[in-house]
């Protein structure tokens, strides 16, 4: 039994993890729950897990007795475990992704932003075959490379679009929170919607790609359906893909099994329902974000460490009501314009580069709303 440390238990995909564990109960246990502050979800996913050690994060929330509380939760709920089950929401997941590579657990990471931000810290916990990620767009990477004894010749992600993919580029900068949060295929929390709509979400990805497959050219392509969830080009040319419909459990119970043993949950009801699967080029009229963030991976050092800090700012301001839509690229420009390539090498130098990135970005906001 793989005793499974679930962090973010109560997001979306801490919640369908939830789910594979419940499906894969012969080979994996919940052996620890923690969220931010959504107690009530917390304390039912308690009751069906009566053995599991729960912990809130947040110190004002009120919790019920015997669940722990505060700054060490997260210390305490990994103690023990087999794998942890990184699913917590932004830069705040860096912290227990280094934890387990400090303590040498497995890492079953959804948090992208552990690998935008602090990617040279985890480096040598993915050398050790120790991370094992969830995006879906990596995971299928992971399985179309297995076996491969030759160097590939490269990878593209693909990408959905996002909400907004048929809306008239006049209308773009306008769009409201409510449009931008209905997803076409996929169903996520806020922030990754957002982020979907401006394909932040998948120059980030792009840049876990350059971590978790060194040396390999990385791009990307829009594909509306998405059905198909990522490309290898190998050495002789051909192009190698793993296709699906769009369900974040596949990638969760992939990573959580390790790839070995009989698979409790099955997505398939049958044959899969092919639609017209189309392709297409990434607009940088649409999208200008992405080519920003793309160019902030590039330059490396501190750079990626504050466009992730400024678009957490930026689509939070958007969410609030505070900012439009079309003024999320420009916050993120604003921030990198004035950080630069300033090298990283700890967490502290992460962490000084996300606090004075949210800063600026906040005084940027401040100056221009």
């Amino acid at each position: 039994m793989k005793r499974v440390a679930v962090l973010g238990s109560t997001g979306s995909i801490g919640r369908q993890a939830v789910e594979v564990i419940r499906a894969n109960s012969g080979s994996l246990v919940v052996h620890s729950l923690v969220c931010n502050r959504n107690v009530d979800l917390l304390a039912a996913q308690s009751r069906e897990f009566p053995g599991a050690v729960c912990g809130v994060l947040d110190p004002a929330a009120s919790v019920p007795a015997g669940f722990l509380q505060g700054a060490g939760v997260t210390e305490e709920a990994v103690e023990g475990c087999d794998i942890v089950l990184n699913a917590f929401t932004g830069f705040a997941g860096l912290r227990a992704s280094l934890l387990a590579a400090r303590l040498e657990i497995p890492l079953a990471l959804a948090n992208k932003e552990s690998l935008v931000t602090g990617g040279c810290l985890l480096a040598d916990h993915i050398r050790k075959g120790l991370l094992s990620p969830v995006d879906s767009e990596h995971s299928t990477i992971a399985r179309c490379l297995a076996g491969e004894a030759v160097r590939p010749l490269g990878v593209t992600l693909t990408a959905s679009g996002g909400a907004l993919r048929d809306l008239p580029l006049s209308s773009l900068a306008d769009a409201s929170p409510g449009m931008v949060l209905a997803h076409p295929t996929w169903s996520m929390g806020p922030r990754i919607t957002v982020d979907s709509a401006t394909l932040v979400n998948k120059a980030f990805e792009v840049i876990e790609a350059r971590w978790l497959f060194p040396d390999l050219p990385v791009d990307a392509v829009l594909h509306p359906q998405s059905i198909v969830h990522s490309f290898v080009r190998l050495a002789d040319g051909s192009w190698k893909a793993l296709t699906g419909s769009p369900d974040m459990r596949v990638p969760i119970q992939y990573a959580l099994l390790g790839g070995s043993g009989e698979p409790g949950l099955s997505m398939s009801d049958g044959p899969l329902d092919w639609p017209s699967l189309t392709f297409g080029r990434i607009d940088p009229a649409r999208y200008p974000a992405y080519s920003i963030v793309i160019a902030a991976g590039e330059l490396g050092g501190a750079a990626p460490v504050a466009a992730n800090a400024a678009d957490e700012v930026a689509v939070e301001a958007f969410l609030a009501g505070r900012i439009g839509f079309g003024r999320i690229p420009e916050v993120i420009e604003n921030a990198l314009g004035k950080t630069g390539a300033a090298p990283v090498s700890s967490y502290g130098d992460v962490l000084r580069a996300d606090e004075e990135a949210r800063a600026r970005s906040r005084a940027f906001l401040g100056e221009r709303c």
